[in-house]
């Protein structure tokens, strides 16, 4: 569907070149007043101007080009298609005109479009501010435009506020006038031309640092009083990104200046405003003395992201939304390399296969979906913003770059951006770039993993290499797996060579290397693989030899079929005690995953016979690293102690763990690598002084990190009136943008979970009207994939089934084909304990 016939669409018989905005927000009444001037042409004739607005108070309009001035009638709205529509008396001049119109808006509490936030700063003080989110469609509600990313436009801001509050937008401040009510007008500098849901503007009382001049980009950190000691790894982060980018993509910066701009309340994790990005507070803000490196990896990782949507996303923009996988996957992608460069020994690519791991768990549902898809409503965009578009979305992208060669790769982004700069594209002008750096069918190959869902099963067995789509059971209905893949893959032996680079189609792959051989050599493609039964063998005793992120893939890989009852639980026992030796934190993180499920799974006679295994397979591990960093230890050593400590704590019984988790917790001193463990150990059996604990605690949080540490942690009591009063507090107490989560993490415990779960589908219409909508599948997050009890399975897929979420309703269906995953999965190890 184009935008002739697409009816949530703009025509273009009149399209924009240049806003300029004025708003006056008002933190006490919430309220806010605006007038704009639109730079417009009229191209065809017409006697009308149709643009978008949503919840604004609109009258007239005019028209003004030459000395020509024509006043519309009363606007007309369409809250089907959120526009508004002035009608002229007369035909309008073709050619160059200005609009303007007045306007009257809510600064609302759903954390989008033109929205307030609060804070207590350390000395007690409540403080309202006012920010934005406009993607995907919310710039109507904030001002009337042409809010498409088609429309792209200059935008030039001024902000009239309290003169003890700052204000930040998406250019340099270039004036400032006083004004006799004892309010200031900040006035800020054109953008580049953008589209209009990179707008942004933020008021309130802020502080930020000095700006650092990078390469004649001036870049601050803006955070709420009091927080600046913990705007340090930002900086360095932000200093490194901006320096790599530019390097990478040949182009310098395209805007005037950076503000990271640190949010209270904000559904998303960060927003790539032109210039002005916000983040999540316990995504920028961070203390690295006290936080764990998964935390520290986070904020690097967020920050990274958003920058490359400077150029990819910002300066060259998706001419539609059903583009903007490749704006996401793009960015996922690019935060990987950059951060793997300034951190080297994180090891992020490796890190990189875990995202690609949950990306492929979903992926592995016939409820799935084409990574693209058409995209007709707003609403529609709604269920883009996901795993598949992301993660998968991303790891197609590395999959490509590593076939193709990194600096072919380069030269084909570069191009890309170069020749598209300030336009708009579709997916097929970057594969198009590819081609021609590279020469290979790239638009082929990615078409087969973009254009349809799922991926393929790649077998290595007698001597040739196979594929056949991969899914954790059969179809229940209607299946949007694929069936044939072009599939870019690499091979290697073990006994040295280089690797041998193929293109696996429908016919079967004679492969030539010496045996043992790695099939998804260096681990980048985005399959799932299996060995025959002589190919396992003659790997098997020599997984000491396979790089990290192969070592991880082959655990997951064999997760996966396990999950999928393809192997036995001897089958994977045999695999899964390779681990014993190694320090692969991904790989163990493979097989703490599986001990979680077996748990969940088996009956309560059958778990001894589970937990001995643990207790066998982990105990060496906690001996080898036990609770406290040791000198010279690898960074990547934190989060396996984490895991190990985990498991054998929860799933192992060990006294030993429980008892030093607990002094741990009481003396309140928790290293930042093993904190989500120990509180998760103390909560499992946690009392009442105990919850109270984490709540004071949470509440008087020195770092964001910290108050997220404590938040999550409450999921793990499994004391049914404790787990319903951390659920009434989502209602309540917590803010709105982690209210719905908590819920969702709530409802997994396996001794309350039911009960947490009835109690908020009782509350249903409650939720909807509290959480912020793009945050509403959270609540659904996790329920069906921890339940192995079949009629509880009925009753949570008739409700979540009869009750929609719209646009994001593609994601409950997934969570429900995944619960009945799981109940096969129990039904099958059950039996063979």
């Amino acid at each position: 569907m184009t935008f002739q016939n697409n009816p949530y669409r703009l025509d273009r018989s009149v399209v924009p070149s240049a806003y300029q905005i004025h708003l006056s927000p008002d933190l006490v009444t919430c309220t806010f007043d605006g007038h704009v001037d639109i730079t417009v042409e009229v191209r065809e004739a017409t006697s009308q101007i149709t643009l978008n607005a949503r919840d604004l108070g609109l009258t007239t309009a005019t028209l003004t080009t030459g000395d020509l001035t024509l006043t519309s009638a009363p606007a007309v709205l369409n809250t089907d298609y959120e526009t508004a529509t002035f009608t002229f008396a007369q035909e309008l001049p073709l050619g160059s005109a200005t609009l303007s119109i007045d306007f009257t808006g809510e600064i609302n509490d759903k954390l989008t479009g033109f929205y307030r936030s609060t804070y207590v700063d350390p000395e007690g003080n409540a403080h309202t501010i006012a920010t934005t989110q406009f993607e995907n469609c919310s710039a109507r509600r904030a001002f009337p435009s042409w809010d498409e990313p088609a429309f792209k436009a200059t935008y030039q801001t001024t902000l009239t506020v309290a003169s003890d509050l700052a204000a930040y937008s998406n250019t340099t401040e270039i004036g400032r006038t006083e004004l006799a009510d004892g309010r200031v007008a900040v006035q800020f500098a054109p953008t580049m031309v953008m589209s209009t849901y990179l707008v942004a503007f933020i008021v309130g009382p802020f502080e930020h640092t000095d700006p650092v001049d990078v390469d004649g980009v001036p870049l601050r950190i803006v955070y709420p009083k009091g927080q600046g000691h913990l705007t340090a790894l930002a900086l360095e982060s932000s200093i490194h990104g901006l320096t790599w980018f530019s390097n990478y993509f040949g182009i310098p910066y395209p805007g005037d200046k950076v503000d990271m701009v640190a949010v209270p309340d904000f559904t998303q994790g960060a927003m790539e405003n032109m210039g002005c990005i916000t983040y999540r507070m316990s995504l920028l803000l961070i203390d690295p003395e006290t936080a764990s490196l998964a935390e520290k990896e986070r904020v690097a990782g967020v920050i990274h992201h958003e920058l490359a949507h400077m150029w990819f996303g910002n300066l060259v923009t998706m001419e539609w939304w059903q583009g903007i996988w490749l704006n996401e996957a793009f960015a996922t992608f690019m935060q990987v390399l950059c951060t793997n460069a300034f951190r080297p020994e994180w090891k992020g690519l490796v890190q990189f296969g875990t995202e690609r791991e949950i990306s492929l768990q979903v992926d592995g549902l016939h409820s799935t979906r084409p990574i693209e898809y058409e995209v007709i409503s707003p609403d529609d965009t709604r269920g883009m913003f996901d795993v598949l578009t992301y993660e998968k979305g991303g790891s197609t992208l590395r999959m490509i770059e590593q076939w193709l060669g990194a600096e072919t790769f380069r030269q084909g982004i570069s191009a890309y951006l170069k020749k598209h700069s300030y336009a708009n594209t579709v997916t097929a002008d970057l594969w198009n770039a590819l081609e021609e750096a590279s020469g290979e069918p790239v638009g082929r190959i990615m078409d087969t993993f973009i254009t349809q869902g799922g991926h393929p099963l790649v077998t290595f067995a007698d001597g040739v290499v196979t594929q056949e789509p991969f899914a954790y059971g059969p179809a229940r209905g209607t299946s949007a797996i694929g069936s044939e893949w072009l599939v870019p893959l690499f091979t290697r032996s073990l006994n040295g060579g280089a690797k041998t680079r193929h293109l696996l189609g429908a016919e079967p792959l004679a492969i030539s290397d010496e045996s043992p051989v790695v099939v998804n050599a260096d681990g980048a493609g985005v399959f799932r693989t299996r060995y025959g039964t002589a190919e396992m063998a003659a790997l098997a005793p020599r997984t000491s030899e396979l790089d990290s992120l192969e070592f991880f893939t082959l655990f997951a890989d064999t997760w996966a079929n396990f999950f999928a009852s393809r192997i036995s639980w001897e089958n994977f026992k045999t695999l899964a005690v390779a681990v014993r030796d190694s320090d692969e934190s991904t790989a163990w993180g493979v097989v703490s995953d599986a001990m979680a499920w077996l748990d969940r799974a088996l009956l309560p006679e059958q778990r001894p016979l589970l937990r001995d295994f643990v207790v066998d397979l982990y105990t060496p591990a906690f001996e080898r690293f036990g609770f406290d960093v040791a000198e010279g230890e690898s960074e990547r050593i934190g989060q396996l102690r984490a895991s190990v400590l985990l498991t054998l704590g929860l799933i192992g019984q060990h006294e030993g763990i429980k008892a030093e988790a607990r002094r741990r917790f009481e003396a309140n001193t928790l290293d930042g690598d093993i904190a989500n463990a120990v509180l998760r150990i103390v909560a499992s059996d946690g009392l009442d002084s105990d919850y109270e604990e984490f709540l004071a605690r949470r509440r008087s949080a020195k770092t964001p990190q910290e108050e997220m540490r404590y938040l999550r942690a409450l999921a793990g009591f499994s004391v049914e009136p404790i787990a319903l009063d951390a659920a009434s507090r989502a209602f309540s107490e917590f803010r709105t943008q982690d209210g719905s989560s908590l819920l969702g993490q709530l409802c997994t415990n396996r001794v309350t979970g039911q009960a947490v779960w009835r109690y908020v589908t009782s509350r249903w219409d409650d939720a909807a009207a509290r959480f912020p909508t793009d945050t509403f599948t959270y609540i659904a997050l996790g329920v069906p994939t921890f339940i192995t009890d079949p009629a509880f399975a009925a009753e949570v897929e008739a409700f979540h089934t009869s009750h929609s979420l719209g646009g994001q309703q593609k994601r409950v269906e997934q969570f429900i084909e995944r619960m009945h995953v799981g109940l096969a999965f129990t039904a099958a190890v059950r039996s063979q304990f």
